[in-house]
C-alpha cells in the first residue's frame, strides 16, 4: 500500500501553435529558347477571386501607328490638298531627251538619175535642207552666142522691172562688154521690195448694252486722276527681224554655139559706184549725173525714204534747156511696189556743168530748182 498522499493528475498542457512556414520560392520553369522568328509564349497568371485582373500594356509600336498615321495626313494636307486650292503647281522634273537626227532628203534627183542624200547624226539636229530657187537653161546650136547674149541684156534693161548691169558685188558697171569675143559673162541685177509687215488688226471695245451698268458703277470704275504722271509703256522684249535685203540675178554665160543662163535670188543690194570727180569746166555724162542722184538723200529730191535705193533712175538721151543751160533729163520710180508695178515719182533735170538740179513736177509740169551742192 503505497504511503503518503496521492499524487494529483497534472493538467494536461495545451498544445504549441504550428507556426506557418514560408512558402518557398518556386522557380519559373526554365523553357526551351524560342526559335528565330517565334515570339516567346505568354504565361498567364492565375488572380486570386475577388482581385480585379491587372491591365496588359500595350506595345510601343502599337502607340505609334496613331502618331505616324496622323503626321502622314497632315502632310498629305499641306502638300496636295492646299496646293491645289492656292493655285500652286508642282515644278515639273526636267527630263534630258536626246535630239533626234534631222528629217532630210534620202535622194537627190538630177535629171534621170538619183543622188544619195546627206545623212547627219542627232548632233546637227538643227540641220535643215533648202531647195535652191537656181534655175540654168542652155541654149544651144546658136549661130552667133556674143549676139544673143547683148540682144538678152538690152531686152532685161528695158524690162519695166529693169535689170542693171553689175558686178560681183552688185555694183552698177557703166562700160558694155565686148560681146565680139568667143566667149564671156555678165550680170545683171535688180533689187527686190521688201515684203510689208503684218499688222495685227486691234481688237474693236464691244458695246456695253443699255441699262446694265448704273451711274453707281460708272463712278467706281471712274479713272482717279493723279499728280504723278503716268509711266511709259514697256516695250515688247522681243526684237523684230528685220527681212533682209535681196536682189535677182541673171548671169549669163556664152561660147561658141551655146548660151547659159542662170536666173537666183541672193542677199545683197544693187548699189552704184562712187561719184567721180570732174575738172572745172568739163561736162558730166549721163551716167554721172545718174551717180550723183544716187547718192543723194531722198529728202533732197522731196521723196520718201532713207536711201535712193529704193528708186531706179533712168537717165533719158539728148538735153534739155533750162534757164538757158543743157540739162541731162533723169526719170525716177519707186521699186517697192508689186512686180510690174513701178509708180512713176518724177523728172530730175541736172545742167552738164554738174552744178544746177531741177525738179520737174509730174502734175503742174513746172519746173522747180533743188538745193544742190555738186560733189
Amino acid at each position: 500500500m503505497p504511503i503518503g498522499k496521492p499524487k494529483q493528475p497534472k493538467a494536461p498542457k495545451a498544445p504549441k501553435e504550428k507556426k506557418p512556414k514560408k512558402p518557398k520560392k518556386e522557380r519559373p520553369p526554365k523553357g526551351k529558347k524560342p526559335k528565330k522568328g517565334q515570339e516567346l509564349p505568354v504565361e498567364e497568371t492565375e488572380v486570386p477571386e475577388g482581385e480585379e485582373q491587372p491591365k496588359k500594356k500595350l506595345p510601343l509600336i502599337f502607340l505609334l501607328i496613331p502618331v505616324v498615321v496622323i503626321a502622314a495626313a497632315a502632310a498629305i494636307i499641306f502638300l496636295v490638298v492646299i496646293p491645289k486650292f492656292t493655285g500652286e503647281k508642282d515644278p515639273e522634273p526636267s527630263v534630258s531627251v536626246e535630239p533626234d537626227p534631222p528629217v532630210l532628203p534620202s535622194e537627190l534627183p538630177v535629171g534621170d538619175n538619183i543622188v544619195p542624200g546627206m545623212v547627219l547624226d542627232s548632233d546637227e539636229y538643227q540641220a535643215k535642207a533648202v531647195l535652191a530657187k537656181t534655175i540654168t537653161y542652155t541654149y544651144t546650136d546658136l549661130a552667133d552666142a556674143g549676139k544673143v547674149a547683148e540682144t538678152y541684156m538690152g531686152q532685161l534693161n528695158s524690162a519695166e522691172d529693169r535689170f542693171f548691169l553689175v558686178d560681183e558685188e552688185f555694183v552698177r558697171v557703166k562700160e558694155d562688154p565686148d560681146f565680139t569675143t568667143a566667149e564671156g559673162m555678165i550680170l545683171l541685177a535688180r533689187n527686190l521690195p521688201k515684203p510689208e509687215p503684218e499688222v495685227t488688226p486691234t481688237p474693236e471695245p464691244t458695246a456695253t448694252p443699255e441699262g446694265e451698268e448704273g451711274s453707281a458703277d460708272l463712278e467706281e470704275t471712274a479713272p482717279v486722276e493723279s499728280s504723278v504722271p503716268s509711266e511709259a509703256p514697256e516695250e515688247s522684249a522681243e526684237p523684230v527681224e528685220e527681212a533682209p535685203d535681196l536682189v535677182l540675178t541673171v548671169r549669163i554665160t556664152w561660147s561658141p554655139g551655146e548660151c547659159i543662163v542662170t536666173a537666183d535670188e541672193e542677199e545683197g543690194r544693187v548699189t552704184s559706184p562712187p561719184p567721180s570727180t570732174q575738172r572745172p569746166g568739163q561736162s558730166i555724162s549721163i551716167w554721172d549725173a545718174q551717180e550723183r542722184l544716187e547718192n543723194m538723200d531722198p529728202a533732197q529730191l522731196g521723196l520718201t525714204g532713207t536711201s535712193m535705193a529704193d528708186y531706179d533712175i533712168i537717165p533719158m538721151d539728148g538735153t534739155q534747156m533750162v534757164d538757158g543751160k543743157p540739162c541731162i533729163c533723169m526719170y525716177v520710180y519707186s521699186n517697192h511696189n508689186l512686180p510690174q508695178s513701178n509708180e512713176y515719182m518724177g523728172s530730175y533735170l541736172m545742167s552738164l556743168d554738174g552744178e544746177h538740179l531741177y525738179r520737174l513736177d509730174p502734175n503742174s509740169n513746172q519746173v522747180t530748182e533743188l538745193e544742190y551742192s555738186p560733189q
